[in-house]
């Protein structure tokens, strides 16, 4: 065989291996979208805590009982300034004895991340990661996708992935199911 076509067989197993990326099972164009899991299937959300914007300390296993709707966001990111005030209505629709909204502000400059959300009036919490190193750890959630948000449920598991900018009707469609959802369940 010429090298022109081990090149292309080469190119041809090659390529699948590298689109897929960081050991997940699809290419990170097909992750895009939402995904609602259903209650047997869900696995536990890692232990994520944190140093606030406002500088408080957050850790997500003191809000267990409660449903979290986590996004992911930066300043620089330009779907991020396109769902900031879908999570912001939706936050100050909750209560926050049912439901709450937390940010995780993901490889930003503090002070930009902070005129950000003073910006767009983010009354809901946000950790600081400004290394990144927080979002890779949560399965189902490609490394460095910005903007993504997981919904929470009372047990601490993975109820929903949205990779990509909310839709704010079907985001607060997600929260209001798993917020009725049984506490136990």
């Amino acid at each position: 065989m010429s090298r022109r076509v081990w090149a292309a067989i080469l190119a041809g197993l090659l390529v699948p291996l590298l689109l897929a990326g960081c050991g997940r099972e699809q290419p990170a164009a097909l992750l895009v979208g939402t995904e609602i899991v259903e209650p047997a299937d869900r696995e536990p959300m890692p232990p994520i805590s944190g140093t606030t914007l406002d500088g408080q300390n957050l850790d997500l296993a003191t809000l267990r009982g409660t449903v979290v709707v986590l996004n992911s966001w930066a300043s620089w990111c330009g779907p991020c300034v396109e769902e900031v005030p879908a999570l912001v209505e939706l936050s100050a629709s909750l209560d926050p004895a049912d439901a709450r909204v937390i940010g995780l502000n993901v490889s930003d400059d503090p002070a930009a991340a902070a005129a950000f959300a003073d910006q767009y009036e983010m009354a809901y919490p946000s950790i600081a990661d400004p290394e990144g190193a927080i979002l890779p750890m949560i399965p189902g959630v490609p490394p460095a996708a910005l903007p993504s948000t997981v919904v929470v449920d009372r047990q601490g598991r993975i109820a929903a992935r949205v990779i990509g900018a909310v839709d704010a009707a079907e985001l607060q469609g997600i929260v209001a199911s798993v917020t009725a959802e049984p506490a136990s369940g």
